[in-house]
């Protein structure tokens, strides 16, 4: 079995990465090929360069897929993650992309950054922040999706990763994506040994006027949470409602 070296925090995975060079720029755990996140980026690169915006840094895996002329900015509110993401791991070293690291909450990096005239025209923005049982709920309400959307371009995709043992997530985006006039698929899949990727779970959002294209609508379902809870906003959530 080959050697990786894996970022934990609790019980919860935030990344890992092959030791073998041969292997170490495989994009594993969440993030594999066929996952959302994997889907909707190589789908918008086939068209060429492209801005990624990822919310939640972890091990930097997504930087893998990085090439000469695109361009991540990350988002990370733990100066330990990004720390520990350049010194043991080497997603972020290796990436061919150019690539920053904003600190600090997200939410907040973002509105100032409206506020200053910069709206970042992300092709692809991931919200991968929900994977523990304590989520950060003010980036998960209609508001926030607002402003995910002003920082994406028109046929931009917001992709969120609710792979989560604790919560069904599935529900709140569905009131979100209804609310905001949008138009989502569910990529599921499942756990693949050979390729150190996990079964994961995220969601797509983008625009009724440009939907979803190639491999993102062929490897994707419709968003029927099949359950409906109350519209979350800045100023109602409840996680009691959503427990699994």
């Amino acid at each position: 079995m080959e050697e990786t070296r894996t970022l934990t925090h609790g019980t919860i995975n935030h990344g890992e990465q092959y030791l073998n060079i041969a292997r170490r720029s495989l994009p594993t755990t969440y993030y594999g090929p066929n996952t959302g996140i994997g889907l909707a980026i190589r789908d918008k690169q086939q068209a060429g360069a492209i801005r990624l915006g990822i919310i939640g840094l972890g091990t930097g895996t997504t930087a893998s897929y990085g090439r000469l002329g695109d361009y991540i900015r990350y988002y990370e509110i733990n100066p330990l993650v990004l720390e520990l993401a350049k010194k043991e791991f080497f997603f972020l070293a290796d990436c061919k992309a150019k690539l920053d690291v904003a600190m600090g909450d997200a939410r907040l990096s973002l509105e100032q950054e409206l506020k200053d005239g910069h709206p970042q025209n992300f092709d692809v923005l991931a919200v991968d922040a929900f994977s523990s049982d304590s989520i950060p709920v003010h980036l998960l309400t209609k508001e926030a999706m607002d402003l995910y959307f002003r920082h994406l371009r028109p046929d931009g995709i917001l992709a969120v990763h609710i792979s989560n043992r604790y919560l069904n997530l599935q529900p709140v985006l569905e009131g979100e994506v209804n609310a905001t006039q949008k138009t989502a698929r569910v990529v599921d899949t499942e756990d693949d040994d050979t390729q150190g990727v996990f079964g994961a779970t995220w969601v797509l959002i983008t625009s009724p006027a440009t939907g979803f294209k190639g491999e993102p609508l062929t490897n994707s379902a419709p968003l029927d949470s099949q359950r409906t809870v109350r519209l979350w906003t800045d100023d109602y959530s409840n996680l009691f409602k959503i427990l699994k």
